[in-house]
């Protein structure tokens, strides 16, 4: 009964795309998994129609500010992991969602303009740490990665680690194939999906269940 937000404060970033493929992933592993979609845009939702039966995750929608925190609560009762995809501002539903998450994970991309947005996102969840008085972890994943661009890369990961934010060791290079799971609703990990971006997911996902049982072993 863990919960996921993914969220960043600027849009572009593969945030709804980087749920998707993580919950498909944990679905197809035998995981009880579902997705939030709070994000007005409601992305998740369509996705979700076009995926129809192949399609092993819940999506819940329907999602507003006044809502949110019970949807979360009915979902954590129910589901061994909910992740609640948030749209990309700081709102109160966002600053709400990141309360009540068990690990807060920020995708960005290697640009200096998303780097700063990584930063802003991180004080949103420093707030809700000081407001609730306890520790809410947070990752950042570095996100429509160019195969070229693995210098950069190094230079946006120590940039965020020099400002105390851990940064996941798996980076997702930009793939047609999580372009397309919008339109055909196949996902990486499915039967006909690309085996290369699966990898990728699957690692993603690995790091993030890791830091979930060092949260369970420490309480």
């Amino acid at each position: 009964m863990a919960v996921i937000s993914v969220c960043s404060t600027k849009g572009g970033v593969g945030k709804t795309t980087l749920v998707i493929c993580l919950a498909d992933a944990y679905a197809r592993q035998g995981g009880s998994v579902a997705i939030i979609d709070a994000d007005p845009n409601g992305h998740v939702v369509t996705w979700r129609e076009r995926a129809g039966e192949g399609g092993q995750v819940d999506v819940i929608g329907g999602v507003t500010q006044a809502n949110i925190l019970d949807r979360i609560s009915e979902a954590a009762a129910r589901y061994s992991i909910v992740f609640v995809d948030l749209e990309g501002a700081a709102s109160q539903a966002v600053t709400y969602a990141i309360a009540e998450s068990d690990l807060v994970l920020i995708p960005s991309k290697v640009s200096g303009m998303d780097l700063q947005e990584v930063f802003r996102t991180y004080e949103v969840v420093q707030r809700a740490e000081k407001m609730l008085k306890r520790r809410i972890p947070a990752r950042v994943v570095l996100t429509q990665m160019s195969p070229l661009q693995s210098r950069v890369a190094a230079h946006a990961r120590a940039e965020i680690q020099t400002a105390s934010i851990p940064v996941l060791q798996t980076e997702v290079i930009q793939r047609a194939a999580y372009q397309a799971l919008h339109f055909t609703g196949l996902s990486p990990s499915a039967p006909d999906g690309d085996a290369k971006a699966a990898r990728e997911v699957g690692a993603t996902l690995e790091e993030l269940l890791a830091v979930l049982a060092e949260q369970q072993q420490a309480a």
